[in-house]
């Protein structure tokens, strides 16, 4: 039974290797959505840009926003939104896939009325993380990826009097499409 299972590992990954694709050049630029957890309360998908500014140095930039109803009876509805920029580095790619470590800063907030229908809470966040992820070219002009991010968060509750709190940790977990256009 394991060389069963072994043996269709193996067709997978091979398999996987001869349909991959070219990977982005340098001077590509990309259109990207992600959809992740953050260190935010919700998780927010985001649409932005990636330039590649060499074949191993990518800079994106991405922004979203999001609105959340929790559903039942007297409940209100939260809005939240994320900016943020970072860079990736990508090693070398093996049957497609482009391993890459990078850095990324963000800020984020979400907006969340109180029940009773007084003045709403304003929570934030600013982050830095380190990320470790994967990028599959399924062809020279699009790719999926996912990365995780390590890192710093400093968060403030929106409520007035209530200190704000810093955690060290795993700070997103990420996947994104991108489509390269050039």
């Amino acid at each position: 039974m394991k060389k069963i299972a072994l043996v269709l590992i193996a067709i997978a990954i091979v398999s996987t290797a001869a349909i991959a694709g070219d990977m982005a050049k340098s001077g590509q630029w990309g259109v990207q959505t992600s959809l992740g957890v953050a260190s935010s309360p919700q998780p927010i998908s985001t649409l932005g840009l990636k330039f590649m500014a060499s074949e191993n140095l990518a800079v994106r930039i991405e922004a979203g926003f999001g609105s959340f109803s929790p559903g039942g009876s007297g409940s209100s509805t939260s809005s939240g939104y994320a900016f943020g920029a970072g860079f990736e580095y990508h090693m070398t790619a093996v049957g497609g896939v482009s391993p890459y470590v990078g850095l990324q800063a963000g800020y984020g907030g979400e907006s969340t009325p109180t029940p009773t229908g007084g003045t709403s809470t304003n929570a934030s966040n600013v982050s830095v993380n380190g990320v470790w992820g994967g990028e599959y070219f399924f062809s020279s002009n699009f790719s999926w990826a996912g990365e995780i991010g390590l890192g710093f968060v400093s968060s403030s509750s929106g409520v007035t009097g209530a200190s704000s709190s810093s955690t060290i940790g795993t700070g997103s977990a990420t996947v994104i499409l991108t489509w390269y256009l050039n």
